[in-house]
C-alpha cells in the first residue's frame, strides 16, 4: 500500500520548549492509525508540526501525497487536502456555525452543504448560532467533525475526538469519522486519543504510543487492547 503521508526526523517546538523530540512514521492508503499516550506527551503537538500550525517550529521532513511539505504554510496545507480537527477548535467572534461550515466547504472546493453534514453530526440547532458561544463538549467536537467533514480531507488528523464526550456524542462522532474515512480517497484517517474510548466504534488498524515526545513503538490493533490493560508504560518489542 502507498503512503499517503510520512515524517521523517519530525522535531517540533513551541517557543522555547522541545515538544517533539523524535517521530519517524508513514500513513498508509486504508490506515486508521491510532496515536496513543497521556496527557503532555507531545500528541497535538505532533499533528501541528505535520500541518503546519503557526507557532510551531519544526525540523525535519513531513511528505504528503508524495510531496515535500517543507515549508509550505498551514493554509496550503490543507488545500491539498491534508486538515487537522482540533481538540480545541478557537472560537470565532461573530461567526455562527452554519457560516464556519459553508466557508470551510468553499475554501476546499468540496461543494458539500451546512445541512448535510449537520444532520449527519445531529447539529442542526446549531447552525445558527455563534460558534462555540455556550456549547457542551460534545456539541462543540460533532461540530468540530462536521467542519472537517465539509472539508471532505485527503487526510485528516483528529485530534481528541473521545475527551469530554458522553457516549451517545461519541457514537455520532464516531460516525462522522467514518463518513470522513469513506469520502477519503486513500480512506485514511490519523486519531489521537488519551482515553482509546473512540476505537470501540473507529477500530484501528495501527497503533503508536507517544511518551515524552517520542513516538513509537508502533504495532497492531492489539497494541491498545494491551494499553488500556496494562498502561502507557508497558515494554513493546
Amino acid at each position: 500500500m502507498a503512503e499517503v503521508l510520512t515524517a521523517e526526523g519530525l522535531r517540533a517546538r513551541a517557543g522555547d520548549s522541545l515538544i517533539v523530540h523524535r517521530a519517524e512514521f508513514g500513513v498508509r492508503e486504508g490506515e486508521t492509525l491510532y496515536i496513543v499516550g497521556p496527557n503532555g506527551a507531545g500528541k497535538s503537538t505532533l499533528l501541528k508540526a505535520l500541518v503546519g500550525y503557526p507557532g510551531i517550529e519544526v525540523d525535519g521532513r513531513v511528505t504528503f501525497m508524495g510531496e515535500d511539505l517543507t515549508g509550505v504554510p498551514m493554509d496550503e496545507r490543507a488545500r491539498k487536502g491534508l486538515i487537522l480537527s482540533h481538540q480545541f477548535i478557537p472560537r470565532i467572534e461573530g461567526v455562527t456555525v452554519r457560516e464556519l461550515i459553508e466557508m470551510v466547504a468553499r475554501v476546499s472546493g468540496s461543494g458539500t452543504s451546512a445541512e448535510e453534514v449537520a444532520d449527519m453530526l445531529e447539529i442542526r440547532h446549531l447552525l445558527g448560532r455563534e460558534f462555540g458561544k455556550g456549547f457542551s463538549g460534545g456539541e462543540m467536537k460533532r461540530v468540530e467533525i462536521a467542519v472537517t467533514l465539509a472539508a471532505r480531507p485527503k487526510l485528516a488528523l483528529i485530534d481528541e475526538p473521545d475527551s469530554g464526550v458522553d457516549v451517545e456524542s461519541a457514537l455520532i462522532i464516531a460516525e462522522g469519522i467514518r463518513e470522513i474515512i469513506r469520502r477519503s480517497p486513500a480512506r485514511s484517517v490519523v486519531i489521537v486519543t488519551h482515553t482509546g474510548f473512540i476505537s470501540k466504534y473507529v477500530p484501528p488498524t495501527r497503533v503508536c504510543i507517544m511518551r515524552s515526545g517520542v513516538l513509537g513503538p508502533c504495532s497492531g490493533p492489539e497494541l491498545l487492547d494491551r494499553v488500556l490493560r496494562e498502561g502507557f508504560r508497558i515494554e513493546v518489542a
